[in-house]
C-alpha cells in the first residue's frame, strides 16, 4: 500500500467533485450536523459541550488534512455546494485495507451523488493507494446506508452485533459489508 499524500486530491465524477474541506465550509458542515439522521449515524458530528459551530469547525480542520491513516473529502454537487462528505480511514499498510464511511446532507440525498462518490473514493483507493479490501459499517436500522453500499458493490458479509455506539448513546448493531480491490464491479454513472 502506498500512503495516501497529506494534501488532499480532488477527485471529479461527472459534474460533481470529491473535494477537501476549507473553512468556507464550516457554515454547511454545522448545518449538516443540525440534520437528525446526521447526527444519529455519525457520532463525530456530536461533540458534548461544544457548540454547533464549534463542532463545524473542529469537523473541518481534523478533515481539511490527510494523514498515512486517513483521506476524507467533501462532496460537492454540480453548483459547487457541500452535500456531503466521504473518508477513507483506519488504512492498515500491513494488510492493505481500510474502511470508508460517508453522510449526506437532505439537498444531496436521493440524487445518486453519495453512491457516486463512495464509488469514486474506492476505485482511488483501490487504483492509488493499491488497497485490497474496503469495509463499510451501518448500524442495521439504516436502510438507506445499505442500500448504499449494495449499489456500490459492497457485499453484506454480516452483523457485527452491539458493535458500535451511535449518536443516540446506545450499542447497535452493524451490517459489515466489504468490496475487494478483485471485485468486478461496473462503475456508477455520474449523478446528472
Amino acid at each position: 500500500m502506498v500512503h495516501p499524500s497529506v494534501t488532499p486530491v480532488p477527485l471529479s465524477f461527472g459534474a460533481c467533485l470529491l473535494d477537501a474541506a476549507t473553512a468556507d465550509d464550516v457554515d454547511a458542515v454545522a448545518d449538516a450536523f443540525a440534520d437528525p439522521d446526521i447526527a444519529l449515524w455519525n457520532p463525530g458530528a456530536r461533540r458534548p459541550g461544544a457548540t454547533a459551530l464549534e463542532r463545524a469547525e473542529l469537523w473541518v480542520l481534523d478533515r481539511s488534512g490527510w494523514a498515512p491513516d486517513h483521506c476524507s473529502w467533501v462532496v460537492r454537487d454540480v453548483d459547487r455546494r457541500l452535500v456531503g462528505q466521504v473518508s477513507i480511514h483506519s488504512l492498515d499498510e500491513e494488510i492493505d485495507t481500510g474502511e470508508i464511511g460517508y453522510w449526506l446532507t437532505r439537498a444531496g440525498r436521493g440524487r445518486g451523488i453519495g453512491a457516486a462518490a463512495v464509488d469514486t473514493a474506492t476505485r482511488w483507493a483501490f487504483d492509488v493507494i493499491g488497497l485490497a479490501r474496503i469495509e463499510l459499517f451501518h448500524a442495521v436500522e439504516n436502510e438507506a446506508s445499505c442500500r448504499l453500499a449494495a449499489r456500490c458493490g459492497y457485499l453484506l458479509e454480516g452483523t457485527a452485533r452491539q458493535s458500535f455506539v451511535y449518536g443516540d448513546g446506545l450499542r447497535h448493531d452493524e451490517h459489515l459489508h466489504a468490496r475487494l480491490a478483485s471485485d468486478d464491479v461496473a462503475a456508477l454513472a455520474p449523478p446528472l
